[in-house]
């Protein structure tokens, strides 16, 4: 593979994030990477995943690639769909998926860790979520992904300042489930997933499953048309289209609120 590296454990998975010289940032063919690593960990019946960076990285994972974004004369659905079908297939795998985060996460990386069950930091970890800073719509799973961590009130502080939050905070709002120092994570990472793998899978399964739909419960409440129009308006606005092109260009975007 191009842009991940695969490992095994004994029951447990290994997935690293290998786009270095682009702070892990997601393409396309990385996420479909990344179904097929899990598709394969299924298949052999593992039970549990690590999704972790390269070792003494700055970045763990800087998000989607901005210049892969849907322009407006371009169907938004596809590039969305390959994103969710990568988030998804976290969710939906029957073992345990954990986060081991080593620096900082952006945007759509907030959205991988976020899908993933459990979240190991070290306390250079940070976490922003970035969509107002270039004007790209969320739809109502992502912002769940956020919900499903934080409560409303800082879901809409960290949506709407897309400042990134220090380890420390993280913890605290429960984000993170751990801080632990870099020389400790491996240890201390599959150390969990040992004590996981030991336990019954199909108990494991059925409880993720069963969180995971609950803490859904309200999603189908929001997706309405109303919403569903908004996001469109939004991928289709001028200040999308000056967010992507304000990034690529290095640049403060001017958004005029059309």
């Amino acid at each position: 593979m191009k842009y991940i590296k695969t490992k095994q454990k004994g029951y447990t998975g290994i997935i690293v994030l290998n786009n270095d010289t682009k702070h892990n940032s997601l393409n396309l063919e990385m996420l479909e990477e990344i179904i097929t690593a899990i598709d394969l960990f299924e298949k052999e019946k593992l039970r549990a995943i690590v999704i972790r960076s390269n070792t003494e990285v700055s970045v763990w994972c800087a998000g989607l690639r901005v210049d892969q974004l849907p322009d407006p004369e371009k169907d938004p659905i596809p590039y969305e769909y390959s994103l969710e079908k990568a988030l998804n297939r976290i969710e939906n795998f029957p073992g345990s998926v954990i986060a081991m985060i080593e620096g900082s996460v952006w945007g759509g990386g907030c959205e991988l860790a976020f899908s993933c069950d459990i979240l190991i930091g070290s306390p250079n970890s940070t976490f922003a979520i970035t969509p107002a800073k270039l004007g790209a719509p969320y739809n109502p799973m992502q912002v769940q992904r956020v919900l499903s961590l934080v409560e409303t009130n800082i879901a809409k502080e960290l949506f709407f300042t897309a400042s990134p939050i220090e380890a420390e905070r993280a913890l605290e709002l429960g984000i993170l489930n751990h801080i632990v120092e870099k020389e400790q994570m491996e240890r201390f990472t599959f150390s969990m997933c040992d004590k996981i793998v030991a336990n019954a899978p199909m108990n494991i399964a059925l409880i993720k499953k069963q969180i995971n739909a609950l803490s859904r419960m309200n999603v189908a409440a929001v997706n309405t048309k109303e919403i569903k129009d908004l996001v469109k308006k939004t991928y289709y606005s001028f200040d999308f289209q000056e967010g992507k092109r304000a990034f690529l260009e290095k640049r403060k975007p001017e958004f005029r609120g059309e």
